[in-house]
């Protein structure tokens, strides 16, 4: 499963947009999710790095306050830039990063931004 924090701060609509389309990519892929709810104001890809300390198949997804996605595995001692967005992440970004965190725990090649 893979673990997904979201930042609790933040524009609720728009984050939850955000939050709705990384899992709509998780989904696709068939992967299955568990979404934890941080009220920490910390930086996204401390978030992807807690969620992946957690995830028992050692990959987690950072959404934070201002919309930005990072995804990381546990084995990499920092998050990739190639998986990160800006914030907000769009739509599109936000959707590719979910399928590539579920690519990563299947072994397909990721998609492309």
């Amino acid at each position: 499963m893979i673990q997904v924090f979201t930042a609790l701060t933040g524009t609720s609509g728009e984050l939850a947009a955000v939050t709705r389309d990384v899992l709509a990519g998780i989904e696709e892929e068939g992967v299955p999710y568990a979404v934890t709810t941080v009220a920490e104001d910390v930086p996204v890809a401390d978030l992807a790095r807690r969620a992946a300390m957690r995830s028992p198949l050692q990959v987690g997804v950072g959404i934070g306050a201002g919309g930005g996605v990072c995804v990381h595995h546990d084995m990499l001692e920092d998050p990739l830039p190639e998986l990160s967005s800006a914030d907000p992440a769009d739509s599109a970004a936000a959707r590719t990063l979910g399928h590539n965190a579920a690519r990563i725990v299947v072994g397909l090649p990721l998609k492309p931004d």
